[in-house]
């Protein structure tokens, strides 16, 4: 990242800003020369620490902050898929020969290779990390089990997807797409290698045209997939035996559920390579008949920001965070772009003075005093403070008192010119009353929150093959009431069949993106498969650890889901998911509990016990956590100091039997009450 000298103030914040027409934008940051061939592959680490690139049989392994190369490996002349595994601990590639190398991060010594088939044409990862599966030369799906070092499946040939351009996942690992050049799409499960659907991807605009993918994505939440089109074909009227093909160029993103066409956007460039993001509406694509990288929001359908490159681009990726983009080249050079959002230049904040740095500091006055200055040509009519008109004198300096609550606090400034061309700048303050209010003094009453909040609350307890739970539905409605009391509009799903919770998560997922505060609440039954948690519907027949896989929700897909959230305000998933494993899953289960998992940035996850153990589903209405979050809840008290108490009290309630735990990469401090 840049570096900033810091300013020092007695806040606690994190700059940010928006401008309408642009809210996102490329910002280079440097260069990486790994040779003179041209750059394949590109794959970043989940921390953004690495960054791999593949440039004619050579991996280079480099760190992202100083480009310095931490290992080079020779490899086959093409790669299929690399990546980095296991919370960054394992890199692993393939190669088109359908060997498998993975190697120990610490020092990336490569082991013996797993040879899994002869000729590997397209392959992908799983959102576990836990299958590799990809396209043979005889057109086979092939899903290998990496921490089994088995075959997990194999779907027969179909030499409808010969030229195969694109293989994903959906965001529960549940749904297999396989898409050719021709747009030809079927749609598998990838566990019992089911169809689930067979389609004609084409743009039919025009009659006899003839529609070619050139490339292909699905988005980090695995519920859309893009592909980069051309339609080709003859103009009305126009001489079959004259040169008069036409071409139309666009990206089409379409309902990985249903398949159905969400959104085109027409190009002027045909699209050879794409990644999506940050978040669902952003796409970062380029075109070998260009030298330009541009980033599209999906959502306005227009480019907010548009970067070149000096040799024709060849690969192209973002980094798992939505912090880098990375653009390799012809020429083995691979340029690596912040992805800036929100910081247009022209709006200064003079007071307070600001820090470009998460620092410890916070301010003890309910009051904010903000100060600025407005730089351009723009004739600017009006300036908000939070929604409030700010005193503006025209001369492109404004002031306003901004009331502050305890906790992260979000200023928004909003300048509107006299075209009503609308600009924002966003900064964070922390605001901490005095030491002395503690005790029993008030230092001012904090403004009431202002910001969205929404919540899914699921409790299953009616399980059509196990034992009733007792208390999950009296948590869930109990933990729906006690948000809706602090200001959360409530999703509740009681008693929920696979359908229901699925859609519930996608249905949230789309809406916390405009929210400040987002909490997933779920309590029932959870297990353990593989390292991978996964929550049961009430109407899931378990009877092996596969029927886990394709019965229940993976919680890596409520993970994916929150991160579409605002990873700069206060997100939650709080699983009472614990109680004792009355499924049949053999050896592959823990038997009892969670797996720990990598928490996303923004996001704390709160679990009711420890890893591999048991939570009390309760002798009274609510299970031992729920009950104790709950009283939490209804104290005013930093969110962090909410689940220390409740984690004292169940110990304590428990005997230390019961040891609920936590794993937090908030932004701030925040208050709920």
């Amino acid at each position: 990242m840049r570096k900033f000298v810091p300013v020092l103030s007695s806040i606690c914040f994190l700059l940010a800003g928006t401008t309408l027409a642009q809210d996102i934008y490329l910002y280079p940051y440097k260069k990486i020369t790994v040779g003179t061939k041209t750059v394949s592959s590109i794959a970043f680490s989940s921390s953004s620490k690495w960054i791999s690139v593949e440039s004619a049989g050579i991996i280079s392994i480099r760190t992202v902050e100083d480009g310095k190369e931490v290992k080079s490996i020779a490899s086959k002349p093409r790669l299929t898929v690399q990546d980095f595994i296991d919370n960054d601990k394992t890199f692993i590639y393939q190669d088109n020969t359908g060997k498998i190398f993975q190697a120990s991060t610490d020092q990336f010594n490569i082991g013996t290779p797993t040879e899994v088939d002869k000729s590997v044409k397209v392959a992908c990862l799983d959102p576990t990390q836990q299958y590799v599966t990809w396209i043979n030369a005889n057109n086979e799906v092939q899903i290998y089990d990496l921490k089994s070092g088995m075959t997990a499946g194999r779907v027969p040939s179909n030499p409808i997807i010969k030229k195969c351009s694109f293989i994903g996942y959906d965001r529960f690992g549940q749904q297999l797409a396989a898409i050719s050049d021709q747009g030809d799409a079927f749609a598998y499960n990838p566990l019992n290698q089911k169809l689930l659907r067979q389609l004609k991807l084409q743009s039919g605009e025009f009659a006899n045209s003839r529609t070619i993918i050139h490339s292909a994505a699905t988005n980090s939440g695995g519920d859309r997939f893009l592909l980069g089109m051309q339609e080709v074909f003859i103009p009305k009227g126009a001489s079959q035996k004259g040169n008069m093909m036409e071409r139309r160029n666009m990206i089409v993103v379409y309902d990985w559920t249903s398949g159905q066409e969400v959104k085109r956007v027409p190009l002027r460039y045909r699209v050879d390579g794409m990644a999506l993001g940050p978040g669902p509406n952003h796409v970062s694509y380029y075109s070998e008949d260009s030298r330009t990288i541009n980033l599209l929001n999906l959502e306005k359908s227009e480019v907010g920001s548009s970067v070149a490159v000096d040799e024709k681009p060849t690969s192209i990726a973002l980094s798992d965070d939505g912090e880098y983009l990375a653009v390799g080249t012809a020429n083995g050079v691979v340029n690596l772009y912040e992805v800036v959002r929100n910081d247009p230049p022209d709006i200064k904040i003079l007071k307070p003075g600001l820090n470009r740095g998460y620092g410890d500091q916070v301010v003890t006055e309910p009051t904010l005093h903000v100060e600025g200055a407005i730089e351009g040509t723009d004739k600017i009519s009006k300036v908000f403070v939070n929604g409030e008109t700010a005193n503006f004198d025209y001369g492109k300096s404004f002031n306003y008192d901004v009331p502050l609550e305890k906790g992260k606090n979000k200023i928004t400034v909003t300048v509107q010119n006299t075209e009503s061309v609308i600009t924002e700048k966003d900064f964070y303050v922390t605001y901490e009353p005095k030491a002395a209010a503690a005790k029993g003094g008030k230092p001012g009453d904090p403004a009431k929150f202002k910001g969205k909040r929404l919540a899914l609350v699921i409790g299953n307890a009616e399980y059509a093959s196990a034992a009733k739970l007792k208390n999950t539905r009296n948590d869930a409605a109990s933990m729906a009431v006690e948000l809706q009391a602090l200001g959360f509009e409530v999703m509740k799903v009681l008693d929920g069949s696979y359908e229901q919770m699925k859609n519930a998560i996608y249905a949230f997922g789309d809406r916390a993106q405009s929210v400040d505060v987002s909490i997933f609440f779920y309590a029932g039954h959870g297990l353990e498969v593989d390292g991978t948690n996964y929550l049961v519907p009430v109407d899931a027949d378990i009877q092996s650890a596969l029927d886990v896989k394709q019965k229940a929700i993976p919680l890596t897909g409520v993970i994916r889901t929150m991160e579409f959230a605002n990873d700069e305000g206060l997100n939650m998933i709080i699983l009472d998911a614990c109680r004792n494993n009355p499924f049949p899953t053999g050896k592959r289960s823990s038997g009892s509990g969670l797996a720990r998992v990598q928490t996303p940035s923004g996001t704390l996850i709160a679990y009711s016990t420890d890893p591999g153990s048991v939570a009390s589903d309760g002798d009274r209405a609510n299970g031992l956590y729920t009950g104790e979050l709950i009283k939490q809840l209804s104290v005013s008290q930093r969110i962090e100091d909410v689940f220390m108490n409740t984690r004292n009290a169940v110990e304590r309630l428990s005997n230390g039997a019961q040891r609920p735990w936590e794993e937090a990469r908030l932004k701030g401090v925040f208050y709920l009450k």
